[in-house]
């Protein structure tokens, strides 16, 4: 088996688990409204046109502006790694599916590290009242463990306590420039 197969395996039992797991909270606490019709897979064409498009659109200064790099660029650059974090969030609305996020991320340190590099959402009206953070954080942690890494790193975290609530903390990285947040993976 090639090594793209290999973690293309990985990453899709970690989206299955993730999706397990939020659909068994929902039976708890409530919210299967809020979830109804999400999927998680990989990031596609469909899903960087949507975003180069169809999120530009609600871009604006009261909001977001917007990465510097385009979508086509940052997946680019992850797809070069096999063992790369990648996640597209959709959502059926009214007969049509509105990603409503995306989430890239790589390995590093001998795959000690799993790093969120880019994590966006919609901003739309039709961004979903869950959010992305959960389910993103949900699947890194499953792909991480997956791939035997000792722990997710979160790379300029834009309002860190965001983070916190999930148990990352600030994590230095001798010589880099970068803030991070970390959360150690069990069994990594």
């Amino acid at each position: 088996m090639n090594e793209d197969a290999y973690f293309y395996g990985l990453r899709t039992v970690a989206r299955k688990r993730t999706m397990d797991a939020l659909n068994r909270r929902t039976q708890v606490d409530g919210g299967a409204a809020d979830w109804n019709g999400t999927t998680l897979s990989s990031i596609t064409e469909d899903a960087i046109e949507a975003a180069e498009t169809e999120w530009k659109t609600h871009y604006s200064e009261l909001t977001y502006a917007g990465f510097d790099k385009a979508w086509s660029s940052i997946w680019y650059h992850t797809s070069l790694q096999p063992s790369n974090f990648n996640l597209a969030i959709w959502q059926r609305i009214e007969g049509r599916d509105i990603l409503q996020g995306l989430a890239a991320g790589t390995t590093s340190d001998g795959k000690k590290h799993l790093t969120i590099n880019w994590i966006e959402r919609n901003f739309s009206p039709e961004y979903g009242r869950f959010g992305i953070l959960l389910p993103v954080l949900n699947c890194i942690e499953e792909y991480a463990a997956l791939v035997g890494c000792e722990r997710v790193l979160i790379k300029n975290p834009v309002d860190p306590s965001k983070y916190e609530k999930y148990g990352y903390k600030s994590y230095n990285i001798r010589k880099s420039i970068s803030d991070f947040y970390c959360k150690e993976i069990p069994n990594g």
